[in-house]
């Protein structure tokens, strides 16, 4: 990887997607809730040995990326692919927010409507207030 590439990411300049957080995961054993929300140790591997390290579900932040592209698709709009990243991640939080346990499937499947609702209408508003940026979306 280009070291200026990399330099963006870690100023904030732009954001990488899901392939690369998978390898940097792989290759370094970065903490991805800490990596994506600052949640735990930075590395996995380095928590109390009482417990279990946290690890991110990559089938489920793949699915919540292509939930989210459609999501885009069906308001017309096509993002860049780290704003796809970031709109899996933030829907990820949110359902680690809601959700009880994160490797239940049933409650993900029952809770996750509702958080994609609530995206659609944001970017939605943000398409139909011209001027204010999509961004905010």
């Amino acid at each position: 990887m280009n070291a200026e590439t990399l330099g963006g990411y870690e100023r904030g300049d732009s954001e990488p997607d899901l392939q690369f957080l998978a390898m940097y995961k792989q290759r370094f054993s970065v903490n991805m809730n800490w990596l994506i929300g600052g949640h735990g140790e930075m590395f996995e591997g380095r928590t109390n040995t009482n417990q279990t390290p946290d690890q991110l579900d990559v089938e489920l932040m793949e699915s919540l990326s292509d939930r989210v592209a459609e999501i885009y698709r069906s308001v017309g709009q096509k993002p860049p692919i780290r704003r796809l990243a970031r709109e899996a991640a933030n829907l990820y939080n949110e359902l680690s927010k809601v959700v009880g346990d994160m490797r239940d499937t049933e409650e993900i499947a029952a809770t996750l409507p509702r958080l994609e609702f609530e995206l659609k209408k944001r970017l939605q508003k943000a398409d139909s207030q011209p001027g204010t940026g999509k961004r905010l979306a």
